[in-house]
């Protein structure tokens, strides 16, 4: 039983610790690109610095072979790794020339961790799906 609630107590700790982006890229820090399955995918948060509960600009775009791909629904999900903190997905509305954009909003959450991830989710011209995660630190 005591082994049972140390475990317990250590998985709480790890899961509360706050982690560092894996990738190169933070999108706290500037716009972050990624190539999955042949398609590029930009995507930037302004303003920075990024902050919770302050209403951020989403800018996507997405271009196949140097072309600007249009035509595509594309939502950013933002999720914090290990802790559920509630459905955060927000539907990107076309601009032309291969550009999406929208208004998203990362919430506080009450441990002060600010470790996120935006994924990008495309659903292109002819059914099919390209997703991108990037990591991002939000500040207090």
């Amino acid at each position: 039983m005591r082994r049972l609630a140390l475990a317990g107590s250590l998985a709480l700790v790890a899961g509360c610790s706050r982690s560092r982006p894996r990738s190169g890229c933070d999108l706290g820090a500037g716009p972050c690109s990624a190539e999955p399955d042949g398609v590029a995918v930009r995507l930037e948060l302004s303003p920075r610095p990024l902050r919770p509960l302050r209403e951020l600009d989403a800018a996507v775009a997405l271009s196949s072979g140097g072309s600007p791909l249009d035509g595509a629904a594309v939502s950013v999900r933002l999720s914090m790794p290990g802790m559920y903190m509630g459905e955060n997905r927000a539907v990107l509305a076309p601009l032309g020339n291969g550009r999406y954009g929208g208004k998203v909003v990362l919430v506080r959450c009450a441990s002060g961790r600010g470790d996120w991830v935006a994924e990008v989710s495309a659903r292109l011209p002819g059914g099919s799906d390209v997703r991108a995660r990037f990591p991002l630190e939000a500040s207090e």
